[in-house]
């Protein structure tokens, strides 16, 4: 009698563990959306605001469960701020809140090229679903081509770039140069136009942190100019 009160005593306390820490296991790769659709919509900056600031809106709903609302800073993992929605017609509804696409949130001040993740999970944990947009995209254009880079090391010298415009089946050359090196390489552009994402990595014992990402295409050049490493992480509002 007493191994089985142990036995159901770790089991119970497991759980209760467990359950704690949910928050902050969610992961994005792990989505179950069922039938929700997230969009992050910027609201128009004003005087007040000191930093942008967004409305989240909700396609699809599933009734008669309550959803809380999570977000993800780039260098932390993510976190309940708003709890007790539930969904009506694709709106959030809070006795607390409101609606949810009301409800405005914000990053606070972000690096740039890092993107900053929502979530909405329901209260069984069942339905969890994300979005993520990035305050302070890296991003340069040269006619209908565009090239963006976004930041996805905590450390700043790991860089994923992007880019669309580009004529189709083009081969494209691309020069990432940094703390006096120079990467060449060449891609094909794929049928739309899109670019293969590229990662971008990088290092060195320079002091100097500026870094150039260029694609150069048969009918356009684009030049992206960045900061890598500790510079990267410079926060901005």
């Amino acid at each position: 009698m007493f191994a089985v009160t142990i036995f159901l005593l770790l089991t119970w306390l497991l759980g209760s563990a467990a359950w704690a820490h949910d928050p902050f296991v969610l992961d994005s790769r792990r989505a179950a959306p069922g039938n929700i659709q997230l969009e992050l919509v910027e609201v128009p900056s004003s005087s007040q605001a000191a930093s942008k600031r967004y409305k989240l809106f909700v396609s699809g709903f599933s009734p008669g469960k309550l959803f809380s609302l999570f977000t993800r800073d780039f260098s932390h993992s993510f976190h309940e701020v708003k709890s007790g929605f539930r969904l009506e017609r694709g709106d959030g509804v809070s006795a607390d809140y409101g609606l949810l696409n009301e409800v405005l949130i914000e990053p606070g001040p972000y690096p740039r090229g890092a993107a900053w993740e929502v979530a909405l999970v329901s209260s069984d944990r069942l339905i969890r679903s994300f979005t993520k947009v990035i305050p302070y995209p890296i991003t340069f254009r040269a006619g209908d081509c565009a090239v963006w880079l976004e930041l996805v090391s905590q450390r700043g010298d790991r860089f994923l770039a992007s880019g669309s415009g580009f004529p189709s089946n083009d081969d494209v050359v691309i020069e990432s140069r940094f703390s006096g090196r120079i990467i060449t390489k060449r891609k094909e552009v794929s049928f739309d136009g899109t670019l293969p994402q590229d990662d971008v990595l990088l290092g060195g014992t320079s002091t100097d942190y500026s870094a150039q990402y260029t694609v150069k295409a048969k009918s356009c050049e684009v030049m992206v100019n960045y900061k890598w490493g500790e510079a990267a992480l410079t926060r901005y509002q």
